[in-house]
């Protein structure tokens, strides 16, 4: 089967008990007719190590639950650079219209809408809020360098610290009431529908701003309020809104969600006259709020344009995930080592990048986790330097460098002998 990238995809997983005949998983599909420009992916047939490529389901599907996928090329227009573009410009509405018309016909725990060869999810439709958070989550417990409290380390974690985070990932699902997942969310659209839970990230018109699906992810999976001990109550109670079905300005929610300030919400006053407002105190300005913690990055300009050099606390999934969007604002801190006028080229022109990873198995190679026997049979080596071109998840193509002496690296950088030589 041949998968086309921008393709849509409904991605279906049923719940543990579901036992549905071929008819009425047809007509739950949207109907024979419907079906017959689509193609129907059934994961379970896919080596494990496929799925882990494609988008990954586990932990969060359990023992017997059922996961299909429903690929329509026919839909989206493919860009021409879905890295430099992060707007899908066709109208998803109808599509989010039979995801949820799917998910009431048929007994499905989860289902997502997104685009095929780019991470984030434009609508997710799920029976509870607690499933809605655990989709959300699974980057948190996939992620090899963040620990059990949701902190990134500069190495990974070793085999047992890895097993006690994923035997945790369960319990964090618990500290969350849905009242305290409602009210942390801003700048995506929420609502009931029947027994469904829906939250999307599309525009008035359809469209979708893949930038704002990392947004969603990051206030549904609200890592910022974990417990000191996984399952515990989180001590953060916040009331959820009155009304059901919310929309905020997603603009505004982007902006808010970038600012490295906390808003102020000034108090509530009478009107007072003119001289007697003159009067009045400014509200106290916030203060900044600190930036994570690792060393800064550094960049060269070589030729005209910008690379980023990248250290090992400093490049994870999801700044993989920031730099396939071009979105610099969640890669590029004040206290990085960029001047002015590189920073505004940055965000006008783009940048290459090199940086660290461990392990061969990082990257894939035909849809596998790269192994060393299969990297020594294909590498090319070139002044003392082994590359390889391979797919890195949550960004798509790079090259794969490997530097006596040095390491291994992953780059975007066209000349592997250049990318090295940026190393000192």
């Amino acid at each position: 089967m041949s998968l086309q990238l921008d393709s849509l995809v409904f991605d279906l997983m049923f719940q543990g008990s579901a036992a549905i005949d071929q008819k009425t998983l047809i007509d739950g599909l949207g109907g024979q007719e419907a079906l017959e420009s689509k193609q129907l992916l059934d994961v379970d047939r896919l080596d494990p190590r496929a799925e882990m490529e494609l988008s990954p389901s586990m932990p969060f599907r359990r023992r017997g639950e059922r996961r299909l996928m429903i690929i329509d090329d026919k839909t989206i227009t493919p860009r021409e650079d879905p890295q430099a573009d992060p707007l899908i410009t066709a109208d998803l509405r109808p599509a989010k219209e039979q995801l949820i018309a799917t998910a009431q016909a048929l007994p499905i725990r989860l289902g997502r809408l997104f685009s095929l060869g780019t991470w984030g999810d434009a609508v997710l439709v799920a029976r509870s809020m607690r499933d809605l958070r655990g989709i959300c989550l699974l980057p948190y417990a996939l992620d090899p360098q963040v620990d059990i409290d949701g902190k990134r380390r500069g190495t990974p974690l070793s085999q047992k610290e890895f097993e006690a985070k994923i035997l945790a990932y369960e319990k964090r699902l618990e500290e969350l009431d849905d009242e305290q997942i409602l009210a942390g969310l801003s700048g995506v659209t929420f609502e009931r529908r029947g027994d469904l839970v829906v939250v999307d990230v599309l525009e008035a018109d359809g469209t979708w701003d893949q930038r704002k699906s990392i947004m969603m992810e990051m206030q549904l999976a609200a890592m910022d309020r974990f417990s000191i001990l996984p399952g515990a109550p989180s001590a953060t109670r916040v009331a959820a809104p009155d009304r059901p079905t919310m929309k905020m300005d997603t603009d505004a929610a982007v902006a808010a969600s970038r600012s490295s300030q906390p808003s102020v919400a000034p108090a509530a006053a009478k009107a007072a006259p003119p001289a007697a407002a003159a009067k009045m105190p400014e509200p106290p300005k916030p203060e900044p709020k600190p930036e994570p913690k690792g060393p800064p990055l550094s960049a060269r300009e070589i030729e005209g344009a910008i690379v980023l050099v990248f250290p090992t606390e400093r490049f994870d999934l999801d700044v993989a995930a920031a730099l396939g969007k071009r979105d610099w604002d969640q890669v590029v801190r004040r206290t990085d080592n960029l001047t002015g006028a590189m920073r505004d080229k940055l965000q006008r022109d783009g940048a290459t990048w090199i940086a660290p990873i461990e392990f061969l198995s990082e990257v894939f190679l035909e849809g596998k986790p790269l192994t060393k026997q299969d990297f020594e049979r294909d590498s090319q080596k070139t002044d003392g330097v082994k590359s390889l071109d391979v797919h890195l998840p949550r960004f798509g193509d790079v090259t794969l460098l490997e530097i006596a002496g040095k390491g291994r690296f992953v780059t975007t950088v066209s000349d592997p002998s250049a990318a090295a030589k940026l190393l000192g």
